[in-house]
């Protein structure tokens, strides 16, 4: 709908909202001189009808007191069409959370294929100690392992009519690609933290666990630290088993390292006190869009993280830019297609992305058992 065609309806409306007032302003005062006729009148001695004085007085009263109401806005036809309320331009929406997995610093990785690989290095190199005179023997050679992440696809289809496309004052087709937009990125937010893999990016908590260091478990596996309590944490120094957490990660991970854990968790992490200065472990963030810390480290809130529960994992220790890695396809990409569903139109919505842990040693996960 143009902008002049906008304004043509505009006026055609407070044309006939005059009309409208008019008229009704000459209705009051005709209504006004009759009844002040009436009162004038000397009814019964030949007036009208040659009734009762009062009982005709209260029967015109009441056909007064009707004409007057006789236009109201809860009547369309009696005027309420005239009286239109205020659309807003804007929406009043609800709040979705979402895991930060982007935003606390995974590797992202652009490609022009169907997935991405790389090699693995964690195999070592054979050495021996020698003398001057010693024949050097041969030793082990390290070897390389392979990574391969697949993209996978998300697709959605809203519909409007194209009357509503024409005619809406809000741009409905902005809303809803918008919208899809929205549930694509909280949906791949999930996948990364719970995804199965199957069709979808594979999640950090998805995989075997196992109380194991990394220099004897099997690839593939992460290492979790138990709280020693089936689906709680320890009742006296229950923040002892995070320090273990934090403990078992190589030195070389933590330098942007953080936290993952549900809100429930956090609640009750967030009153654990130090015994000896009885200050909080917990600590907010220093400027307005800063994570809070623990234990020096960021925390992410992720709804995505699996409620507590026996033997849950429910709180991860990571480091994101070397555990997890993210492979971008292609972004939200939308075809308008009008004629496959007339009156419809269709808004073909697709979206590439993969996504798998990139090093099982810079992630631990706390077990509740």
């Amino acid at each position: 709908m143009t902008y002049e065609h906008n304004n043509e309806i505009k006026t055609l409306i407070e044309a006939q909202g005059e009309a409208i007032n008019e008229f009704v302003s000459k209705e009051r005062r005709r209504i006004d001189d009759l009844e002040k006729s009436i009162g004038r009148m000397a009814i019964g001695v030949g007036g009208f009808g040659g009734g009762d004085d009062r009982e005709s007085k209260a029967e015109l009263a009441g056909f007064m007191r009707a004409e007057r109401k006789a236009m109201s806005v809860g009547s369309d036809p009696a005027g309420g069409y005239t009286v239109q309320a205020t659309l807003s331009e804007s929406f009043t929406a609800t709040i979705r959370e979402s895991s930060p997995v982007r935003q606390s610093g995974a590797r992202v990785v652009q490609i022009g294929s169907d997935a991405f690989e790389e090699p693995i290095d964690r195999d070592e190199a054979g050495v021996n100690w020698v003398d001057e005179a010693t024949t050097r023997a041969a030793t082990s050679t390290p070897n390389l392992g392979l990574m391969r992440i697949p993209v996978h696809e998300m697709s959605a289809e809203p519909r409007a009519t194209q009357k509503l496309l024409d005619d809406s004052n809000i741009d409905i087709a902005a809303w809803l690609i918008a919208r899809v937009g929205e549930k694509m990125g909280r949906s791949e937010s999930a996948a990364f933290v719970a995804g199965s893999g199957i069709g979808q990016p594979r999640g950090f908590v998805t995989y075997p666990t196992a109380a194991t260091s990394d220099d004897t478990r099997a690839w593939g596996v992460v290492e979790h630290v138990a709280t020693g309590v089936s689906a709680g944490f320890p009742a006296s120094n229950p923040a002892d088993v995070l320090f273990d957490l934090v403990d078992r990660m190589k030195p070389a991970y933590l330098a942007g390292a953080c936290w993952f854990m549900p809100r429930a968790v956090a609640t009750a992490v967030r009153k654990w006190k130090e015994n000896t200065t009885n200050a909080y472990i917990w600590q907010p963030g220093l400027q307005k869009a800063e994570p809070p810390t623990l234990l020096g480290y960021p925390v992410y809130l992720s709804p995505d993280m699996p409620a507590v529960g026996a033997g849950s994992l429910s709180v991860a220790f990571l480091n994101p830019a070397r555990a997890y890695t993210i492979v971008d396809r292609l972004g939200v990409a939308v075809l308008r297609d009008p004629f496959s569903a007339r009156p419809n139109v269709v808004f073909a919505t697709r979206r590439r992305v993969g996504g798998d842990v990139s090093n099982f040693e810079a992630v631990k996960l706390l077990k509740f058992a």
